[in-house]
């Protein structure tokens, strides 16, 4: 049951961090950096939720490894993005943080799947 709420809060809050992230990018969100970012820190938590739900279940401990490397990196980027190749460059940068928030979300959703799958066959 904990895996099926994270795996709403996922997609919830993974929305609503790539609408705001994007609002920003756009040039119209300027103030909502803060709620971004606090949708993004809840996105990867509940990826790690999902990623430990599943390895315990019989999932695939390679998925969950992957998760819990891929949460780290997506907080680490996030921290530290705005920082890297400024200038008119910097679009790279702000696609590549798009880039890990959506495998973000497509991880969590892919080891949500494994976890209800290996239920399923527990059954």
């Amino acid at each position: 049951m904990l895996v099926r709420y994270a795996s709403a809060i996922l997609t919830l809050s993974g929305t609503l961090a790539l609408i705001l992230g994007l609002l920003y990018w756009a040039g119209t969100g300027m103030g909502l950096m803060t709620m971004h970012m606090a949708h993004g820190f809840l996105t990867v938590a509940a990826l790690w939720v999902i990623a430990i739900g599943q390895a315990v279940n019989g999932g695939s401990w390679l998925i969950a490894a992957s998760a819990i490397i891929v949460g780290a990196v997506t907080i680490y980027f996030g921290l530290i993005h705005a920082t890297l190749m400024s200038g008119e460059f910097h679009w790279v940068v702000q696609t590549l943080h798009l880039t890990i928030g959506i495998l973000t979300i497509g991880l969590g959703h892919m080891a949500a799947a494994r976890y209800r799958k290996a239920l399923a066959g527990n059954g």
